[in-house]
């Protein structure tokens, strides 16, 4: 990116030493998700600790912070200089504020505990993940210590994924979605349907059923084209749980996994990630190597890949046009099911226990359930030995629905065995923002008929105009403004389920 401020410019050039860091960081973490031997967990721990202590010492070169206290001060700076600057102070302050010692001891930590999480989760061992657990958790307490924070120590680790994000306005969402997504599961369960429609699910997905892991591959890699992933500049793996990372401009990177009796987990694992690649894939190359390339938060970038997965790739016009597929790859299974069933077992409304199989209208339930886990955690309300049983008490309380094992429980996420605490009220945020992004969409392109006919592109070219070009140019709340013309509002994807489950349910 070309800058004519040479303070920026100075800037820029030392940025890239920390942009390239992360990206050798970056494909350490893929390799360690999707390939990894189970003995090798030690030496990629310290592999990932060694790249982050050198990470940390490219931000805490003097020459860096004096020049980004120097050029604060300009008031000259063109919109994009003023993010450069705003965006290097956001990310820098991690390492500004939290001790070098504690963020590579963050490193070692999390890389081992992911291992621990994979193997604990297989063996259903919450107590082999525990000691584990304990030491991610005592961290984050610390790191939120050292970040800073007016109201709640949860509030530090909240604004290290979605900018100025708080534990009250999350609370205040929770607070207008959870009463109304419990009583529209009540009508949609009270519904003279339901029990045919969980009925229709249960004839098609048994535990016996087989759609081939090869025909469901090739079904991902058929729509990942489709939707407009870029396979030269990117390749899809599988993982326990799936994932997208950016290791390179040209090396954006996604995973599913495959289930024997249900295609529609890797199908739908498949289009979430491609939307968030397609994200990465789409800014502007002018942004390559400065603190402005990638995505602006994470709940911005759930937006992208709850969009794909949910407003496109649960709706009548997609199933229809992926139906002449489903149809020839699993003609023994699902050949006697026309669009309308297809439609239904796509959107079947039914309380479960694993948060990334749930439906739209129970999912915001799960990361609320997290959510108060989190924040409770952290603020030494629990101990992250009682969680078995919290997390039970909670899904009973939220979902009617109670986990027998902890690898269907607690055990289900990757998340905190990476230290990502913090991170999971980003999806709400993301189903909140992508209804509301669709909305204004629909008002500008045929919607439905683009998707009938798997044209794609223009609704590709819209979020690459209003979103994906910008990178983080503009902080989640100004992009907002900017697609929809207000601030977020959660009534939309009220109004969006209310309406689609009605009709599908009680019409």
């Amino acid at each position: 990116m070309v800058s004519k401020n040479k303070k920026i410019q100075e800037l820029l050039s030392l940025y890239k030493e920390i942009y390239l860091l992360g990206k050798i960081s970056a494909v350490l973490g893929y390799d360690m998700n999707v390939s990894l031997p189970e003995a090798a967990a030690d030496g990629r721990a310290a592999q990932s600790a060694y790249v982050t202590q050198l990470i940390s010492e490219k931000w805490l070169s003097k020459k860096l912070r004096n020049l980004l206290e120097e050029v604060e001060n300009e008031s000259d700076l063109t919109e994009t200089e003023k993010a450069i600057i705003r965006n290097l102070n956001w990310q820098g302050k991690y390492y500004f504020k939290v001790p070098q010692s504690l963020v590579v001891e963050f490193s070692k930590t999390t890389s081992q505990a992911f291992m621990a999480w994979q193997k604990a989760k297989r063996e259903d061992s919450f107590a082999d993940f525990l000691p584990h657990l304990k030491k991610v958790v005592n961290i984050c307490q610390l790191i939120a210590d050292h970040l800073g924070y007016k109201g709640n120590p949860y509030d530090a680790l909240l604004d290290l994924y979605e900018p100025g994000l708080t534990f009250s306005q999350v609370k205040a969402i929770f607070d207008e979605l959870r009463s109304k997504l419990k009583d529209l599961l009540k009508s949609v369960q009270g519904s003279k349907k339901y029990n045919e429609i969980v009925a229709l699910s249960q004839k098609y997905f048994s535990e016996n059923a087989n759609y081939p892991v090869e025909h469901q591959r090739q079904i991902a890699l058929f729509v990942a084209r489709k939707l407009g992933y870029d396979f030269t500049a990117g390749r899809l793996d599988v993982s326990a749980h799936p994932f997208t990372e950016t290791l390179g401009r040209d090396d954006v990177r996604i995973t599913t996994r495959y289930k024997v009796n249900d295609f529609r987990d890797s199908l739908a694992s498949a289009i979430h990630e491609v939307g968030h690649a397609l994200y990465e894939q789409g800014v502007l190359r002018d942004y390559e190597y400065t603190p402005i390339d990638g995505g602006v938060s994470l709940g911005i970038h759930e937006s992208q890949s709850r969009f794909w997965e949910n407003q496109i790739g649960r709706s009548y016009e997609f199933i229809s046009f992926i139906e002449p597929i489903l149809h020839t790859l699993f003609n023994d299974q699902v050949g006697k099911a026309d669009k309308e069933e297809l439609h239904l077992l796509f959107n079947i409304v039914k309380p479960s226990l694993i948060r990334v199989e749930a439906d739209e209208v129970t999912y915001n339930l799960h990361i609320a359930l997290r959510f108060e886990i989190e924040e409770a955690l952290i603020n030494k309300k629990i101990k992250p030995e009682d969680l078995p049983g919290i997390w039970r008490e909670k899904m009973r309380d939220y979902l009617g629905v109670v986990p027998e094992t902890d690898r269907e429980g607690v055990l289900q996420d990757v998340h905190w065995s990476y230290g990502s605490i913090g991170y999971f009220p980003t999806y709400t945020l993301g189903n909140l923002y992508a209804a509301q992004f669709a909305n204004a969409m629909r008002k500008e392109i045929n919607f439905a008929e683009k998707v009938s006919k798997g044209e794609f592109g223009a609704i590709l070219s819209w979020l690459r105009s209003n979103i994906h070009q910008h990178g983080s140019l503009y902080w989640p709340s100004e992009l907002c403004k900017r697609i929809t013309g207000e601030d977020l509002n959660p009534n939309y994807l009220l109004d969006y389920l209310q309406e689609k489950y009605t009709n599908l349910y009680l019409g």
